[in-house]
């Protein structure tokens, strides 16, 4: 590994070279937003005189865990432990080294020629905006940099109250922009790549955001935020979709904290004062009062102004950004994850199933239909446990697929691909649940150890060059997003529902689950869920 140096509009930076690919770590796009600037929109960095070490990565911006996780009977259940090991490489949520000087972001490249004009992807972190981080393995970039000839970028933003909590209900004037301002770092982000990947043999006109879970909904954000307008042009949403409530869901949030720190709209610039670790443990004492739920979580609201609409409404929110080719994936377990804050879900068997999906107001008869057909398209053996997630997964995520495609039918949109991750996990219960399709589609499963066995590591190798590969010939050619050793990738459409598999042997499908989805969709029952609000998200 050696030092190299890269040129940025706001002065030069030292990053390492080694095997082919130039990593530059915790490039600032923002000023630190301390003091003055803390809850305000981000503020442009600037010049420095000196070359500036761009070796590691900044801490993680300041956030809790999921609420519902630091329960400690939540925390510690036999099947949240198993999923820590499954996941280990993944990041580590609410733990760890913190700061408010978070807002970085990090590059991976074959190339410092300008006008090598390469596809650029850009990592958006899942945790549902409450946290996460971009530093772990699982996110690293240099396979698909050296491996897919593409740039990679992945960024850290504010996160939890302080990137999200509204303060623009006070009637404060410094405060009249404090609304979903971790959104705003990430425009800040994307028009600092558009500003500078040149000098790193990036391409500005051919940008695709990708992200998983939260980092998934981030990307459905952006779709429809006019700040972020013609900074991306492709996008990837993997195990998220659109959320973004009511803003005043997000005030009651903000009038609860402020009231449990006696402040009030006279004594506003305590808020800059207080330490952020005494503002995280603030909201920590108030979600310890809370049972289970609703938590203070400070969820992204649909403000009109940031966020004007949902991209998927059919009507305003579709045809603002009909432009912008869309893949959707999700794992094939993925709703395993409610589980994990529910584990007697992974207790149900084939004799409880039937209570279960009357608790969620199925009649018998639509119970015995919905059974004996999942019982038809699911893998023979599969417990009452497995049907119940699957019943949850195409609830939740295959009608969202759904959902959208018949949005941009009929309006002359950019294609939409359908994807479902398909490499389970040794572990017979929580198989590919939410958030094994990270790694993979990094093509980093050499990093993921936990996700395979010494039978099936070769199989897991291959899938993850196949899913790594398949990301980067999007960013090149949305028209054709074929990677290594896949059938060729075909659009979902209302005349043809192409999903493709990820597996050891990756298989397209056509009406994948379809027959499940159409009953789920007649029945219309009231399956436990996240609510548009955010009160859960991994």
């Amino acid at each position: 590994m050696r030092d190299v140096l890269a040129l940025t509009k706001y002065g030069k930076i030292r990053g390492d070279y080694f095997d082919g690919v130039y990593r530059f770590l915790g490039v600032r796009y923002a000023k630190a937003p301390v003091g003055e600037l803390r809850f305000q929109p981000p503020v442009e960095p600037d010049v420095s005189p000196v070359i500036v070490d761009a070796k590691e990565y900044t801490y993680k911006c300041w956030q809790t865990d999921t609420p519902r996780i630091e329960v400690p009977e939540i925390a510690n259940s036999k099947y949240n432990l198993i999923n820590q090991e499954i996941v280990t490489g993944n990041m580590e949520m609410g733990k760890g080294p913190q700061s408010e000087d978070c807002l970085s972001l990090n590059i991976w490249t074959p190339s410092l020629t300008k006008g090598q004009k390469l596809p650029v992807m850009v990592w958006l972190h899942g945790g549902g905006n409450v946290a996460g981080t971009p530093e772990c393995p699982h996110q690293d970039g240099f396979n698909m940099a050296k491996k897919n000839n593409v740039v990679m970028v992945s960024v850290s933003h504010r996160l939890n109250l302080f990137g999200y909590m509204d303060l623009t209900h006070l009637g404060v004037e410094k405060y009249a922009h404090s609304v979903n301002i971790g959104n705003l770092d990430m425009v800040a982000a994307l028009k600092w790549v558009h500003d500078n990947i040149d000098w790193f043999g990036g391409d500005p006109d051919n940008v695709t955001i990708f992200g998983e879970s939260g980092g998934g909904g981030k990307v459905a954000q952006l779709l429809t935020m006019p700040s972020a307008k013609g900074l991306f042009h492709k996008a990837i949403i993997q195990s998220g979709g659109f959320q973004a409530t009511d803003p005043k869901v997000g005030q009651k949030d903000t009038d609860a904290f402020l009231e449990h720190l006696h402040i009030t709209k006279d004594n506003i610039d305590e808020l800059e004062k207080i330490p952020p670790e005494d503002l995280i443990k603030a909201m920590r004492e108030i979600n310890a009062t809370r049972g289970d739920g609703p938590y203070l979580n400070f969820p992204v609201v649909l403000d009109g102004e940031v966020i004007k609409y949902d991209p998927f409404d059919g009507a305003e929110g579709s045809e603002y950004c009909k432009d912008i080719p869309l893949i959707i994936c999700y794992t094939k377990q993925d709703m395993a994850l409610i589980a994990l804050f529910n584990p007697e879900i992974f207790e149900i068997t084939d004799e409880t199933l039937p209570g279960e999906l009357a608790k969620a107001g199925y009649t018998p008869d639509q119970i015995d239909q919905l059974i004996k057909t999942y019982k038809e398209i699911m893998d023979k053996g599969s417990t009452g446990a497995d049907i119940f997630i699957s019943i949850l997964n195409d609830q939740f995520q295959g009608l969202f697929v759904e959902n959208v495609s018949r949005a941009k039918e009929g309006n002359g949109a950019a294609p939409l691909y359908n994807a479902v991750f398909a490499f389970e996990s040794p572990d017979p219960v929580q198989k590919a649940i939410h958030g094994t399709d990270v790694p993979f589609f990094f093509d980093n499963a050499e990093l993921a150890p936990y996700m395979y066995t010494a039978a099936n590591k070769a199989a897991a190798y291959a899938c993850s060059d196949t899913c790594g590969s398949a990301w980067a010939a999007f960013a090149y050619n949305a028209n054709d997003p074929t990677g290594r050793s896949m059938p060729r990738w075909k659009p979902y459409t209302q005349k043809e529902r192409n999903t493709m598999v990820f597996k050891a042997e990756t298989e397209q499908i056509v009406n994948y689950h379809w027959e499940g989805k159409k009953l789920l969709e007649e029945f219309r029952g009231n399956l436990p869920g996240f609510s548009p609000a955010g009160k859960e998200e991994d």
